[in-house]
């Protein structure tokens, strides 16, 4: 049976083909590509396509999610003197809590900034999204962060649903990696529509161990690469070979599992982040006109 979500699948690739014939004038001759010139990139704040991993839910009903994105909104609110925030799953999540293996690098590079961990564990882009528009980007005024780093995506490709079970999610290995990577596209548009002075990274997903998924987070890197970015107020960052040998396997010591990191893991994404974060933060606040 098909779900409402494989319709909207459906449906928006019948949209953007629409769009696209109605974008062409049969009066006209087509441009043409210069000869040995690529074509110019897609714009990564080009319309975000309706999808499972862009189409937020009306509520967070999981208890477990509920309580962090809860957690984040206060933290948020009484938010003083935050020039930093990182905002993902239970990668960034661990950076300061769960098992706390980036607790120490944390507090040497960043604790200057008096940052904010947003991380909730088995997180997806759909519900990344009702958080960021939802309370976890509301911060008093005149305390928006400098830079946020974002680390989004990985778990659209395992989690399918909540962790009660209530509610289902149209997700899982069989999800087109375009859709995770406009799911990460949403919520870095987010975090610019909604802190318009905020300088955001978007880093890829790190790789993991299952060889089928990290097909699939490769090939999301691959197309978040190729976008043309506004620059200087969004970066993206590929970490993908900080974390693997040139054979394709995973560096050793920096996984607990294939998918978390050591504190070595830790140690080494900060060694690759902290330049770029610095480098941001001497810009200054984004001026919005």
């Amino acid at each position: 049976m098909k779900t409402p979500f494989t319709r909207i699948r459906k449906l928006a690739c019948v949209v953007v083909g629409s769009l696209a014939l109605l974008g062409c004038d049969s009066e006209k001759e087509p441009l043409q590509e210069v000869a040995g010139n690529p074509p110019p990139a897609p714009d990564f704040l080009d319309p975000i396509p309706a999808s499972p991993s862009t189409t937020a839910p009306g509520k967070i009903h999981d208890e477990y999610w509920r309580g962090q994105f809860e957690r984040v909104n206060a933290e948020v609110a009484r938010a003083e003197g935050t020039q930093l925030v990182f905002f993902g799953d239970s990668i960034t999540k661990g950076w300061t809590l769960l098992d706390a293996n980036g607790e120490a690098v944390w507090q040497e590079r960043f604790a200057k900034y008096k940052p904010i961990n947003m991380g909730n564990s088995g997180d997806i882009t759909p519900v990344m999204l009702y958080r960021v528009t939802h309370g976890n980007l509301d911060f008093p005024e005149g305390e928006a962060p400098r830079v946020a780093v974002l680390l989004c995506g990985t778990n659209n490709y395992v989690v399918k649903q909540s962790d009660g079970g209530r509610v289902k999610w149209d997700l899982g290995m069989d999800t087109p990696p375009d859709e995770v990577a406009d799911g990460v596209r949403a919520i870095a548009q987010a975090f610019r529509q909604r802190l318009p002075a905020t300088r955001v990274i978007v880093l890829s997903i790190l790789p993991v161990k299952n060889p089928e998924k990290q097909v699939k987070c490769r090939e999301t890197n691959r197309i978040l690469a190729g976008y043309h970015y506004p620059e200087d107020q969004v970066v993206f960052m590929d970490l993908q070979e900080h974390f693997m040998n040139p054979d394709g396997t995973l560096k050793e010591g920096l996984y607990t599992d294939g998918t978390h990191l050591t504190p070595e893991g830790y140690e080494v994404m900060a060694d690759a982040i902290t330049p770029e974060i610095e480098r941001l933060m001497k810009l200054g606040p984004i001026d919005p006109s």
